[in-house]
C-alpha cells in the first residue's frame, strides 16, 4: 500500500486543505466601468505581472471596460498571485509548492471585495486565470485567433468557490513531427489556456543510447560493457548494454546524477531503453530476469540514488515494445512507468499490462497515440483523437487504474481531430468532464458557429470516428454540404450581419472548406495511377502547404513523409521541404480567394454524391440456433481459417459434457512472433450466470506459442447451447481449423465485420420473402454466387460501398455464397452469419422458427 500511495495521497490532503470560508457573488464590471482592479503583490515576479496584465486585458475586452493592475495585499480587488504573495489572506497552510504533486493547485473564490486567484505556484496562478475566464465565457477551442471566443458581457458578475487540482499531473498533447515557425506560439497559447501542460515534466524518451554516447570512452575501454549478441560483444545501433554488469548500471546512475546536478530544475530523468531489440544474452543478464525485469532493475537503482541526492525527483520509463510486459520485481515508487497503448509485446492486453505494473508498485502514466500522421494522414474519423467515445471512455478508465500522467502523440491536424483534442484537455484536468462530453460539444458548436451550428453538427458527426463511416463519398459529400448550408445560414442571418463574431464564424467555415478540399485531393491522389498520380500528389502537397497556417492539416508531416513512403511519386530537388518559399515552385502563401473557396464547395458537392440506399437494413437477434431444420443444401465446403487480432467464432453444443478440439497455428507472420501465445476463451451465451451477464467464461487456453507450428487445443464444455470462441494473437496471424462435425459460424454485420486474411469462401442464408440482399463490400476481389452456383455479382470492379443484389423468385429460402473474397463483406438485409456448409450454419432463432414452418 505504501508503495502505491505516493501520488494518490495528495488528493486526500488537498481535499482537506480547501478553506471553509463561504463565497459571495461579486460584480466585476457594469455599464462600461470596472469595479475592482487586478491586484498583485509588490514583490510579484515578471511572470505574475504578465499574467495579471493578461487577465486585466481580457476582463476589459469581455466587459467593454478598463481594468487596471495595481499592487496590494489581496484583501481588496482581484488578487492574482501565490499564497506566499499575499500573507494577509492566511492561505499558506492550504498549499505546498514544494510537493511536486501539488504544484498546480489553485483557489478561486469570490467575496464582497473581489476575487482570489491564488495558486501554489506561478503555473497554478495562470491556470486560475484561464479557469476564471472560461467561467466568464472565454474559449480557446483550437490554436489560432479565429478559434478564440471572447464574449461581450457588459454586466460582469460571478460567484465562485472552488479549490482545483488536476486529475492527471502531466497532460501533454504534442505534435509527432514537432513545431514549425507559424504554429509554435498558437500551440503554446492553446495549451496554456486549456490547462493542458505538464505540471510535472516527465522525461521518458529512449535514453540508453544517450547514456552510452556520453560514456563511450568507458565502453571503448571495457568491451564487456557491450551486449552479448550471437556470441559476440561489440558496438551496436540502439544499444542495450550488459545490464547484468554492476559497473554498467553504475554508469547509468552517474549519468542521471550528473544531469540533475547540472540542471536542478529537471523534474525527472529518463531511463527508458533505446528502441528495438538487441538485449544482452549473457548469463548475468539472464539472471536478472525478463527484459522488463532488467529495465526495471536499472530504473530502480537510478531512482534510489536520485532520491537520496535529489529528493522528489522522478525516473521515467515506458512499458513499451520488449519491456511492455509487467516485471516480476517490485518497482521503486519514484519510477513512473508510462504504458504505451500501441507497440506492446508479450501477448498481454493493455488492461493486463496496466494492472500488472501497478501491482508491482509502479506510479503509472499513459503513452497514447491520438494521431500519427503515417497512420491516419489527417483523414476524417481515422485517428483516435477523432473518436470521441474512445476518449470519454479511456481517459477516466486509465485514471481509475492509477494513471496520473498522460503523454499523447498527436498532430498539427485540428481539422479532423481538433474537437477531440479540446475535449481531451478538459477531461485530463477533470475526468468527470467525460460525463459532460455532449454538453461540451454543444458549447463548442454554439460558440464556434452560432446560427450555423446545426449543419456544423452534421459536419462534426462525419469527423467523429466513434462509428465507421463506410461510404467515403457519402461522408465527404455530407461534409461539403454541411459547410455549404452553414455558409448560407450565416449569410441569411440578419443578426449576424458583420460583427466580429460573425466574421470569425466565416473564417472558421472557410478554413474547414480548405480542410474538406484537402481530404478530396488526398483521395484523388490515393486512387490515381501513372502520371495522374504524380499530378494529384503535387496538387495535394501544394494545397496543404498553402493552407498550413490554418493548422487544420499537418502540412509539415505530409510534405516530408508521404513521398518517402510512396515510390510512385517524387518531389523535384528545388521543391523539397527544406527549400525556402521564395525559391520553391511548390510553395506559396497566397490567401485563398472567395472564388476559389466557392469553387471547392461546388466541386466537392458535385463530385461526392450522397448515399441513397434502396434497401432497409434489418436487425436480427443474436440468439443463434442450428439451421438444420431448414433442410438447406450447399455445394463445395467453404474455407476461412486465417486471421489477425481479435476474432470471434460461434458454435452450438448439442450434447454435454463434451470436448471441443481445435487445430490452431499461431505466429504465421514470422516477424510478429513476439506478440505472445495465442489466447483462447470459450464463453457460454445465455442461460444462468452468477454475475447476471449474458456471457459466461467456461474455458480458456494460452498454450499455443507463436511459432508457426500447428497444435491441438481441447476445451471442456459442460453445458449445451450457443457458445462463443474468442481468439486473440496480438496482431500476429493465426489459423483455426474446426473439426468437420462441429458447427461454426462467423458474424459479419455493419458493426462487426468478419476478420479473415487471404481469400475466403462462406455461405449465408437468404430468408424466405427476401427481395434484395443489401450488403457493404468492394474495394477488393470477391464474388457473390446464387444458390445454383452462378456468379451473380462481382466486387472486382467496385469501390468499397453499399450494394443491393436482387433476389430472383425461387432463390430465397436458400444458401448463397461469398466466393473467393479478399476483404470483409457486411450483410445488412439477411442474417449476418456465414458458415462453411449448410450443416454448420447458425441463424437467429426467429428466422429458423419462421422459415421452417
Amino acid at each position: 500500500m505504501i508503495r502505491t500511495s505516493c501520488v494518490l495521497v495528495f488528493h486526500m490532503v488537498a481535499l482537506l486543505a480547501a478553506p471553509a470560508m463561504a463565497s459571495d457573488a461579486v460584480q466585476l464590471a457594469a455599464d462600461g466601468k470596472s469595479h475592482f482592479p487586478v491586484v498583485v503583490s509588490e514583490s510579484a515576479s515578471d511572470r505574475l505581472q504578465l499574467a495579471a496584465k493578461t487577465l486585466a486585458d481580457y476582463l476589459g475586452r469581455i466587459s467593454r471596460s478598463g481594468f487596471e493592475v495595481t499592487t496590494g495585499d489581496g484583501t481588496h480587488g482581484i488578487a492574482v498571485g501565490t499564497a506566499r504573495s499575499f500573507p494577509s489572506l492566511k492561505l499558506l497552510s492550504d498549499f505546498d509548492s514544494t510537493d511536486i504533486n501539488r504544484r498546480e493547485e489553485y483557489l478561486l473564490r469570490s467575496h464582497s471585495d473581489g476575487i482570489w486567484l491564488i495558486g501554489a505556484t506561478e503555473l497554478a496562478v495562470e491556470h486560475a486565470i484561464w479557469d476564471l475566464l472560461y467561467r466568464l465565457g472565454h474559449r480557446q477551442f483550437f490554436p489560432g485567433e479565429i478559434w478564440e471566443v471572447v464574449p461581450t458581457v457588459p454586466n460582469l458578475n460571478i460567484e465562485v468557490d472552488t479549490f482545483q487540482r488536476p486529475d492527471y499531473l502531466s497532460r501533454r498533447i504534442w505534435y509527432g513531427y514537432g513545431m514549425w515557425d507559424y504554429n509554435s506560439e498558437p500551440y503554446k497559447q492553446w495549451c496554456a489556456r486549456n490547462r493542458c501542460v505538464p505540471g510535472i515534466h516527465l522525461n521518458t524518451g529512449h535514453a540508453y543510447d544517450r547514456v552510452v554516447k556520453d560514456a563511450r570512452k568507458e565502453f571503448d575501454r571495457h568491451p564487456e560493457y557491450w551486449p552479448l549478441l550471437d556470441g559476440d560483444r561489440k558496438p551496436v545501433k540502439n544499444p542495450k548494454p550488459c545490464l547484468g554488469n554492476p559497473a554498467v548500471r553504475s554508469l547509468f546512475v552517474q549519468y542521471a546524477l550528473q544531469r540533475l546536478e547540472k540542471d536542478p530544475n529537471l523534474d525527472s530523468i529518463s531511463m527508458d531503453p533505446s528502441d528495438g531489440g538487441g538485449w544482452c544474452e549473457c548469463e548475468k543478464c539472464t539472471q536478472l530476469g525478463s527484459v522488463s525485469d532488467q529495465a526495471t532493475t536499472l530504473a530502480n537503482e537510478v531512482a534510489s540514488a536520485v532520491s537520496k541526492q535529489f529528493p522528489g525527483k522522478l525516473v521515467g520509463i515506458y512499458a513499451y515494445n520488449y519491456h511492455s510486459p509487467p516485471p516480476s520485481v517490485l518497482v521503486n515508487s519514484n519510477v513512473v512507468v508510462s504504458v504505451a497503448t500501441a507497440f506492446i509485446k508479450g501477448g498481454q492486453s493493455l488492461d493486463e499490462i496496466i494492472t500488472g505494473w501497478s501491482a508491482q508498485g509502479a506510479t503509472l502514466g499513459i503513452r497514447e497515440y491520438y494521431s500519427v500522421n503515417v497512420w491516419d494522414r489527417d483523414q476524417p474519423g481515422h485517428a483516435r483523437g477523432s473518436k470521441l467515445d474512445y476518449l470519454r471512455r479511456t481517459i477516466p478508465d486509465f485514471h481509475a487504474s492509477g494513471a496520473r500522467f498522460m503523454s499523447a502523440e498527436s498532430s498539427d491536424n485540428w481539422g479532423p481531430n481538433g474537437l477531440g483534442y479540446y475535449l481531451a484537455s478538459r477531461m485530463l484536468w477533470d475526468v468527470d468532464e467525460a460525463k459532460q462530453v455532449d454538453d461540451l460539444t454543444e458549447d463548442f458548436l454554439t460558440n464556434c458557429f452560432g446560427p450555423a451550428k446545426e449543419p456544423m453538427r452534421e459536419f462534426y458527426q462525419q469527423l467523429d470516428g466513434s462509428k465507421p463511416h463506410l461510404a467515403f463519398d457519402d461522408q465527404l459529400g455530407r461534409m461539403f454540404r454541411a459547410l455549404d448550408s452553414a455558409k448560407q445560414l450565416l449569410a441569411s442571418d440578419k443578426t449576424a450581419a458583420s460583427d466580429e463574431s460573425s466574421e470569425r464564424i466565416k473564417a472558421r467555415l472557410n478554413d474547414l472548406i480548405l480542410y474538406a478540399r484537402y481530404v478530396d485531393l488526398f483521395d484523388r491522389y490515393q486512387h490515381a495511377e501513372g502520371s495522374a498520380r504524380q499530378a494529384a500528389f503535387e496538387a495535394m502537397i501544394r494545397h496543404t502547404y498553402r493552407m498550413r497556417q490554418t493548422m487544420l492539416v499537418h502540412a509539415k508531416a505530409l510534405y516530408r513523409d508521404v513521398v518517402a513512403r510512396d515510390k510512385k511519386v517524387s518531389i523535384p530537388v528545388d521543391a523539397t521541404w527544406s527549400v525556402a518559399e521564395s525559391k520553391n515552385p511548390w510553395k506559396t502563401s497566397t490567401p485563398f480567394s472567395a472564388e476559389e473557396l466557392n469553387s471547392f464547395l461546388r466541386e466537392g458537392i458535385e463530385q461526392h454524391q450522397l448515399l441513397s440506399l434502396d434497401f432497409e437494413p434489418i436487425a436480427y437477434s443474436e440468439e443463434l440456433v442450428p439451421g438444420t431444420s431448414l433442410k438447406l443444401t450447399s455445394a463445395a465446403p467453404g474455407v476461412a481459417t486465417r486471421g489477425r487480432g481479435n476474432r470471434t467464432f460461434y458454435t452450438y453444443i448439442e450434447k454435454a459434457p463434451a470436448k471441443l478440439s481445435l487445430k490452431i497455428t499461431g505466429g504465421l507472420i514470422a516477424h510478429y512472433r513476439d506478440r505472445g501465445n495465442v489466447r483462447i476463451e470459450l464463453s457460454k451465451i445465455g442461460g444462468e450466470s452468477q454475475t447476471g451477464e449474458r456471457e459466461t467464461l467456461v474455458a480458456s487456453d494460452n498454450s499455443v506459442p507463436p511459432d508457426g507450428k500447428a497444435r491441438w487445443v481441447t476445451l471442456s464444455v459442460t453445458t449445451t447451447g450457443l457458445h462463443k470462441l474468442n481468439i486473440s494473437d496480438g496482431g500476429d496471424m493465426t489459423s483455426v481449423e474446426w473439426p468437420a462435425d462441429l458447427p461454426v459460424s462467423y458474424k459479419s454485420s455493419i458493426d462487426e465485420p468478419i476478420k479473415t486474411s487471404g481469400r475466403w469462401s462462406l455461405y449465408f442464408y437468404v430468408p424466405r420473402g427476401t427481395t434484395v440482399v443489401g450488403l457493404y463490400g468492394g474495394g477488393s476481389p470477391g464474388t457473390i454466387l446464387d444458390p445454383t452456383g452462378k456468379k451473380f455479382f462481382s466486387f472486382d470492379d467496385h469501390k468499397a460501398g453499399y450494394y443491393s443484389i436482387p433476389v430472383a423468385a425461387g432463390t430465397d429460402g436458400k444458401l448463397w455464397k461469398v466466393h473467393q473474397a479478399a476483404g470483409a463483406v457486411r450483410l445488412l438485409t439477411v442474417p449476418p452469419y456465414l458458415a462453411r456448409s449448410a450443416s454448420e450454419l447458425l441463424l437467429p432463432r426467429e428466422v429458423v422458427q419462421r422459415d421452417s414452418q
